[in-house]
């Protein structure tokens, strides 16, 4: 079977076919996944574990670890906080997460 993606892409998209497309509500927005490139981005609060919660705090950080992270992409806070729960788990003699 062959593909015609050369005609897909040769179409262009009249008004018409533009009032065939539901808007999207915000529900529809909620659920939606969000992708940079071919990464996927959590939205929200990263996973807690049950029965506790953040504690607000402020941290000085080094440039050098701050940059590190934030190359990652969206999300670095909670990597870094990662980072730090495997560091307790191990000092600890715990299994890390």
């Amino acid at each position: 079977m062959q593909s015609d993606l050369a005609k897909v892409d040769a179409h262009a998209i009249t008004p018409e076919e533009y009032d065939e497309i539901p808007e999207l509500t915000d529900a529809m927005l909620a659920r939606a996944d969000f992708h940079v490139g071919d990464r996927f981005v959590r939205r929200g609060p990263p996973d807690l574990i049950p029965g506790l919660a953040d504690e607000p705090v402020m941290v000085r950080l080094l440039p050098e670890v701050v940059a590190h992270f934030r190359a990652m992409g969206p999300g670095w806070q909670a990597r870094v906080n990662a980072v730090l729960m495997a560091a307790v788990e191990r000092e600890r003699g715990e299994t890390p997460r």
